[in-house]
């Protein structure tokens, strides 16, 4: 946990300092991840199944270098991967999931 690791509370620190660093130059943090990350959601194709997931994708990788490169820790490719999903730069909504009916509706 990050309670008892000194160097993820440093990184906290840092990364919020990442954090507003790319906002006052982009005017939003999501200005800045539409710029590194353009276009709409990414889909799975029809016929996925769960090992069809990737952990991680060309795109999450390089913003996970340009998030290293402007200060940021813990921010490997994985969990960058997994920010994306999270906020709908990805959509990986498999056919038995209650949202697959609805993904290609939602436009950035």
């Amino acid at each position: 946990g990050i309670v008892r690791n000194r160097a993820k509370i440093d990184a906290t620190i840092g990364n919020a300092a990442a954090f507003l660093a790319i906002r006052a130059a982009y005017g939003s943090f999501a200005t800045y991840l539409d710029e590194q990350v353009p276009g709409p959601p990414a889909f799975l194709p029809d016929d996925a199944v769960a090992a069809d997931v990737p952990a991680t994708t060309p795109a999450s990788d390089a913003l996970s270098a340009d998030l290293k490169r402007r200060g940021f820790k813990f921010v490997g490719s994985t969990i960058v991967y997994a920010l994306m999903q999270s906020i709908g730069l990805v959509d990986d909504h498999l056919p038995g999931c209650f949202r697959y009916a609805r993904r290609r509706v939602v436009t950035r």
